[in-house]
């Protein structure tokens, strides 16, 4: 017997397509709730039933391999025509069941509870159900438990749909500033080209290099997956491949970075100080045309994390970390967001600088 739709039922359909969770693959929050239900009724099979217009799919199931079920074999779609919680204690002897292949098949369904997955609107999208085949009757406590874990499966479906919603702001947050940037960067130059000034070009170019600094610093962020925590290493590799397009090809970047979990934040100020690094390097460390290398080693010393920048070159970039330069105010204002320093190495050959924070 087919079940009857319910008065709402264009908008039940709506709204579980616009969760999109039909015909995704599996997540183990639903697994683990699935077969919690399954074992505190003593039950063979369990499932999160979701509800179509022509059949019913399973995000999660325990105790059968079938992925979905036409929607005449749906005793789900019973549950949610009642409106309620159902127990079928035997589905022989019910007139909704008593022809339902599942119950007359191989599988021999004898009994069927469901739980509703409502939404905040009190609309159901499926169930959470638990299945036998022999009759039986839940207690009551038993009833209680299917009741809870189907609003735990309510909420895992919410937060599949907020995380998704978040992502999707992240991408557009994430195109607006990197059109920002560029646009930044494209009107700094035009206004360069225009200015006479050899002192003027010279300073609106700073400031260009500057913006395209941060716009990097983003892409690698972004290209990270950032979130509460950055991994050091695949970071400051995204930022190298990304900065070394801007050096001159003589130049050859070598790295070896031990992994470290840095906050979004604090990543970013690393990456400022090793883009600075190379900027100085670029500039002033080689003649032009010379070959030479820039190296950067991350490692952990005790409770510090110890990060070094350093060029085989001639050049005399000294000021720029002394202070007198402006590259060494931003490197000493990104060591200053991780609580560390930032110290100018005495090297045999070319010049090297060595920023240190503590772990925590």
């Amino acid at each position: 017997m087919k079940a009857a739709v319910i008065e709402q039922e264009d908008t039940r359909l709506a709204l579980l397509r616009g969760y999109n969770i039909l015909d995704t693959a599996p997540e183990k929050d639903f697994d683990e709730i699935t077969a919690l239900a399954a074992a505190l009724c003593d039950v063979p099979i369990a499932l999160v039933s979701l509800v179509e217009e022509d059949r019913q799919w399973f995000k999660a199931s325990v105790g059968t391999d079938m992925a979905e079920t036409q929607i005449e074999q749906s005793i789900c779609a019973h549950a949610i025509a009642s409106g309620d919680f159902l127990e079928i204690e035997d589905t022989t002897q019910d007139p909704r069941t008593v022809d339902n292949r599942l119950v007359t098949g191989e599988d021999k369904i004898r009994f069927y509870a469901g739980a509703l997955l409502r939404d905040e609107s009190g609309l159901p999208l499926g169930t959470l159900c638990v299945l036998d085949r022999k009759p039986r009757k839940l207690t009551a406590l038993q009833r209680q438990s299917v009741i809870v874990l189907a609003r735990q499966v309510m909420r895992q479906i919410e937060l599949r749909r907020a995380l998704a919603a978040a992502e999707m702001l992240r991408k557009e947050v994430d195109h607006r500033v990197k059109n920002s940037l560029q646009s930044l960067e494209a009107l700094i130059r035009i206004q360069a080209r225009a200015e006479r000034s050899d002192e003027a070009k010279n300073a609106l170019e700073a400031v260009r290099r500057r913006l395209a600094m941060v716009s990097q610093l983003h892409e690698a962020l972004y290209l990270s997956d950032a979130g509460a925590a950055v991994n050091i290493a695949p970071f400051l590799e995204k930022v190298l491949r990304s900065a070394s397009m801007q050096m001159p090809p003589s130049i050859t970047v070598v790295s070896d970075i031990a992994h470290h979990d840095l906050e979004s934040r604090a990543a970013s100020s690393i990456g400022m100080v090793v883009v600075e690094a190379m900027t100085n390097t670029a500039k002033y460390a080689f003649a032009e045309g010379q070959k030479g290398t820039f190296t950067v080693t991350g490692k952990v010393e005790g409770d510090e994390y110890v990060l070094t920048c350093a060029d085989d070159g001639v050049g005399n970039h000294r000021d720029e970390v002394r202070g007198t330069g402006m590259g060494a105010r931003i490197m000493q204002a990104a060591a200053h967001q991780l609580d560390g320093k930032v110290e100018t190495l005495d090297v045999p050959q070319g010049h090297a600088i060595e920023v240190r924070w503590p772990l925590r």
